[in-house]
């Protein structure tokens, strides 16, 4: 028996893949589509399901016949997006993003893009509006069921055929409790991996059974299925990127699309009445090909007008998002389910081999071949400056000593001075090893990803960065040869708690570990982290030199500096922050900054001084990108800016200034002569 046709999982298809395009757009009102993923999954899950039972039970069941209308179903349309996606991206994606897509291709040639994006999202992992196949991580996730799912039902049919439900609901139990545990301690494990997202497809399956009673009333599906709609529209409509997912706030979205199939179980209801007119069946019809192409068109239209897309852009990407799903739908998708195309089996697995091997092996040249940097001279296929600072701070990613730490400045000297930071300390590393170089002042370096010099400040679950705070500080209570610490990290975030303009990433708060009740607001904990970390060094007698914040910008500089110069366009008066931008996004950071330089415990340095003219805060200089993404600066941009430690380490030293020789082979900034105008007690 054919399962009966439900045009309303065809809506809710509709639902789910517009959610995930509006939030993609940056809806203001979508501001938790993503869910709509989760819908997905309770969907497939209940389709899928409902085929393999019921074929089970007739005795009609094929691996071979399963694998078929899978590779039909998927493969045609995925292949076509993925052709183009890498077409288009061999000339508008940087080496670095260009060797991104290549591993996405790669990945997701062999159903691994879940995984793939999972390792991928550490720290510096390239921001995922220049990922134009990172979607492909939730059709992984299908995949993998696909591979595993049927042959555990075939397994259950052998032994316990009567206790489908009884399995399928311990593995999702299973499976729930993972998701819920592993989201508290590792969020992206959580979203990526299919042990934590089986539970939402397994939602579906359960429903397939049947084993539910339908609700032929109407007064109980009513409420039943207008209840699932609410369930979805609050977590697409309140939910927001901060919102701690997937987790128990899953469970919202994914129970509420079970009401709404399980209430049309039973017959019609004003949901699915409405989720039957013909124009939402359509565009359930083409979500599959909406999905495909809607996420890479927004990227390259996005990378190409570099700033946000007004209301015309929008419009013509969405025109031309729909234009492409039709098409794929109608010339791809259909020709292909319908037999009408590769009709045999044979021929079918055949193309479908060669096409992913094909996809696979282009997605690795690119990645060999450094992505093609051949294609503009200015962009350098490696970094070894920045390689080596990056391998220095892996070197304190855990428990680690003084012996540990990477010398910085002069070799073949004692240590005068440490710096101590985050990320930025590492982006800074270039200039200050330049400065210090060149006065004959040596000491180390201590840097840990997202770990401000804040004692007993921490984020919430977090006491990676207070043990790492604590051991620079024994490092430096031990070695009476360090006379100067050099304190460095991204002030601005630590205030301010939110990303800035297009960065990725959830917000900050910070707490205090002496008092985690405490309330206080993020200004107030940084200013209270930020004075023990220098009572302590001054109780040590050591100086205190802290670098004030590099100015952020909240665009993937080398990314659009590309892009910019494909188009012939200045991307300096387009993305770089205002000097009264920088002024109000460190303005907490000055106010603390101004009470301890008035207590002269510190002295500070400015990079903004070399960064920054009366107007803006440019982020190229002579061509080249002076920050390496939306925050750090470059190799290039740290010895720009390395001027500013001269005064530090000819104090520490007793040196003059380098001779002119040496000054002459720093890289000019892109500073006016008249400087820019900093705010008191700057």
């Amino acid at each position: 028996m054919v399962p009966k046709y439900r045009p309303d999982v065809d809506g809710l298809r509709a639902v789910a893949v517009l959610s995930v395009m509006f939030f993609h757009l940056k809806s203001s009102l979508f501001t938790g589509g993503f869910v709509g993923v989760d819908v997905f999954f309770v969907i497939s899950g209940y389709l899928i399901t409902t085929i393999i039972v019921r074929e089970i039970a007739e005795g009609s069941f094929s691996i071979a016949n399963f694998y078929e209308r899978r590779f039909r179903r998927i493969l045609p349309a995925l292949i076509v997006v993925m052709a183009a996606t890498l077409v288009a991206g061999s000339f508008l994606l940087t080496p670095g993003n260009l060797i991104d897509l290549g591993h996405s291709a790669a990945a997701t040639a062999v159903f691994c893009a879940n995984i793939l994006f999972f390792m991928q999202s550490g720290y510096f992992a390239g921001p995922a509006e220049l990922k134009p196949l990172l979607h492909t991580w939730s059709l992984a996730i299908e995949e993998q069921y696909y591979i595993f799912f049927p042959l555990m039902l075939m397994l259950i049919a052998r032994f316990d055929a009567a206790r489908y439900f009884r399995w399928l609901l311990a593995i999702g139990l299973a499976s729930f409790a993972m998701c819920v545990m592993a989201t508290k301690f590792d969020a992206s494990a959580a979203f990526y991996l299919i042990p934590t997202r089986a539970w939402e497809l397994f939602i579906g399956s359960i429903l397939a059974l049947h084993v539910l009673p339908a609700p032929g009333k109407r007064y109980v599906r009513e409420p039943m299925a207008l209840c699932g709609v609410a369930m979805i529209a609050w977590a697409v409509f309140a939910y927001t990127r901060d919102t701690p997912f997937p987790g128990v706030a899953a469970a919202l979205p994914t129970l509420g699309t079970a009401l709404v199939i399980q209430a049309g179980v039973g017959g019609r209801s004003v949901v699915s009445s409405v989720l039957s007119l013909r124009p939402i069946v359509f565009i359930g019809l083409i979500s599959y090909s909406l999905y495909l192409w809607h996420w890479p068109i927004i990227v390259y239209t996005r990378l190409c007008s570099i700033t946000e897309p007004g209301p015309l852009a929008i419009a013509l990407m969405l025109l031309a998002t729909f234009a492409a799903a039709i098409l794929t739908w109608a010339y791809v998708e259909t020709p292909f389910r319908r037999r009408r195309l590769l009709p045999r089996r044979r021929g079918l697995i055949a193309t479908s081999f060669a096409a992913l091997l094909t996809m696979f092996c282009s997605g690795m040249v690119l990645a060999v071949e450094d992505g093609l940097p051949h294609r503009d001279a200015r962009f350098e296929p490696s970094d070894p400056e920045w390689a080596h600072w990056d391998g220095c701070a892996k070197r304190t990613s855990s428990r680690f000593t003084a012996a540990d730490l990477c010398a910085i400045g002069a070799p073949g000297r004692s240590p005068s001075f440490l710096v101590w930071g985050d990320s930025h300390a590492r982006a800074l590393a270039s200039g200050i090893d330049r400065s210090a170089r060149s006065f004959g002042a040596n000491g180390v370096i201590a840097s840990r990803l997202a770990c401000p010099p804040l004692l007993e400040i921490e984020r919430p679950e977090r006491d990676s960065c207070e043990q790492f705070n604590e051991q620079v500080l024994r490092i430096v209570a031990a070695d009476t040869r360090i006379r100067t610490v050099i304190l460095v990290g991204r002030w601005a975030l630590s205030t301010k708690g939110s990303r800035y303009k297009q960065e990725s990433g959830e917000s900050i708060r910070l707490v205090d570990l002496l008092a985690p009740t405490d309330a206080a607001s993020n200004p107030v904990l940084f200013e209270r982290g930020l004075e023990r970390t220098v009572a302590k060094l001054r109780a040590l007698d050591r100086k205190v030199v802290i670098v004030r914040p590099v100015p952020e910008v909240g665009y993937d500089v080398p990314s659009y500096v590309f892009s910019a110069r494909i188009t012939g366009r200045d991307l300096n008066p387009i993305i770089a922050p205002k000097v009264q931008e920088y002024r109000d996004r460190t303005r907490e950071v000055d106010s603390t900054f101004s009470k301890l330089g008035g207590l002269r415990l510190a002295s500070f340095v400015d990079p903004a001084t070399l960064l920054c003219n009366d107007t803006i805060c440019p982020v190229t200089a002579r061509g080249m990108a002076l920050y390496r993404d939306d925050d750090h600066l470059s190799t290039y941009g740290s010895k720009v800016v390395s001027p500013i430690f001269d005064e530090v380490f000819g104090a520490l030293t007793g040196r003059h200034a380098p001779d002119a020789a040496a000054a002459s082979s720093i890289p000019p900034g892109p500073r006016s002569p008249a400087g820019v105008q900093l705010p008191a007690g700057r």
